[in-house]
């Protein structure tokens, strides 16, 4: 099973998601396996700072770093990846000006979109959409399923009008996925590691996961 986390923009947390993930499936018994192909490594990075801090730890996954830049290597990688058993997460640039995205969302199975109700998030995300829409046109045996993340959601803000627009922003997105319960904002949840989900981040990220999780194995559960 391959999960993408993406968006046609970038700083809308799906290093930090995808990462949390990761960590939460290792704690469920799941085997899983993270490809950073972010530009920044930041998955990458932040492993390597945890093997020098956690020098005696046995760590609950892999993190395998890899540049998209080749669309037949991506083709490849996705292939190899298919042939894997447990759940890929991969963490995908912010952007969508590389070819190598094209195998790598339409090859995936489920695409984890993170986003934020402000008015250059949603439009990025529309876009996404719509970049995901025309690579189902051209790939008619895609089917990639799309969770769609309200992430560092401030509940104590927000007016009349504007709990409004989110309610129908919901509801389109809705046409073309699922959208989860909002992870809240939290400080705590920049204090992440490539080890454990935190007790204090838990109960912030544990609905959107389990969300998540009811679908993705609802097979195994049934």
């Amino acid at each position: 099973m391959i999960i993408t986390f993406g968006n046609q923009k970038g700083g809308v947390g799906k290093t930090t998601l995808c990462t949390l993930f990761a960590n939460y499936l290792a704690s469920l018994g799941k085997k899983t396996l993270v490809v950073d192909c972010d530009n920044q490594q930041t998955i990458t990075e932040k492993r390597k700072a945890d093997y020098k801090k956690y020098t005696d730890a046995k760590f609950p996954y892999n993190v395998q770093s890899f540049n998209i830049s080749n669309v037949e290597h991506v083709q490849n990688l996705m292939n190899n990846l298919r042939k894997l058993d447990g759940v890929i997460l991969i963490d995908a640039p912010g952007n969508l000006a590389q070819q190598g995205l094209i195998p790598l969302f339409a090859l995936s199975d489920y695409v984890v979109c993170p986003f934020q109700y402000e008015t250059t998030s949603v439009n990025s995300t529309i876009t996404f959409i719509l970049f995901l829409e025309k690579l189902k046109e051209s790939f008619q045996q895609m089917r990639t399923e799309i969770f769609f993340v309200v992430n560092r959601h401030d509940k104590r803000y927000g007016t009349k009008k504007e709990l409004a627009l989110w309610s129908k922003t919901d509801d389109k997105l809705g046409q073309y996925g699922y959208v989860t319960p909002k992870v809240e904002v939290k400080a705590d949840m920049q204090r992440y590691n490539t080890m454990e989900v935190m007790k204090s981040q838990l109960p912030v990220v544990m609905p959107t996961f389990d969300f998540i999780c009811k679908h993705i194995f609802k097979e195994e559960q049934s």
